[in-house]
């Protein structure tokens, strides 16, 4: 069934990161000239980019008025849609779409991510199989995305997904996935990723909701 309206829910949020500094893997070793020792790592270290949202969303679809006036409730149940974030304040979501390859070099230039970073934007959305969803009047498919963890698996829950509502207006999406357990076991209806400038470790985010 198509949306009667998409619902638009605003937030303001900073993200703010502290910049990794390196880690120590191995405990003090002593070298002695003329010898050769293997030293083997295995280590994960914080990402200086990227900023996860995670929780669950309550609500209701209806028919209403500009006044806040109810012709017909929904009464909605189960958390599905999208949660959508970012950096800009967007009124006209008529020009939402796949982000282009350009349009990912030109954010994460935006936020200081250099092409030599293993992390960066397009390091990270490497994927183009998400489920069909609509923003407004629009079904978008196809689009650059990746998925998140959960607590016993990597990249298995919560479709994220790139768009753009212009050329400058990226938009980082979640799908949401109702009471699903999330990466550190509890049950949620969201992970969404976004990335922070690299260089200071902050960005501000406008957070939309639409519910379908």
């Amino acid at each position: 069934m198509k949306k009667i309206a998409f619902t638009i829910i605003m937030f303001c949020v900073l993200v703010s990161l502290a910049h990794a500094d390196p880690i120590q893997n191995t405990t003090n070793t002593t070298v002695q000239g003329g010898n050769v020792t293997m030293v083997n790592f295995d280590a994960a270290q914080l990402t200086s980019i990227w900023q996860g949202f995670f929780g669950t969303v309550s609500g209701g679809l209806t028919l209403s008025n500009s006044g806040g006036d109810t012709f017909y409730d929904w009464n909605l149940v189960d958390a599905r849609g999208e949660v959508l974030a970012t950096r800009h304040i967007i009124t006209d979501w008529s020009t939402i779409n796949c982000t282009l390859q350009n349009q990912i070099y030109m954010e994460e230039y935006r936020l200081d991510i250099t092409n030599a970073t293993s992390d960066g934007i397009n390091d990270t959305y490497i994927n183009t199989t998400h489920p069909l969803f609509d923003i407004g009047f629009k079904t978008l498919s196809g689009c650059r995305s990746t998925l998140t963890d959960n607590s016993t698996a990597r990249k298995v829950v919560f479709w994220n997904v790139l768009l753009n509502a212009d050329e400058n207006e990226t938009v980082f999406v979640s799908i949401m996935d109702d009471n699903t357990v999330g990466f550190n076991g509890s049950v949620v209806d969201y992970q969404l990723l976004v990335p922070a400038n690299r260089s200071t470790g902050t960005a501000a985010y406008n957070l939309y909701l639409d519910l379908t």
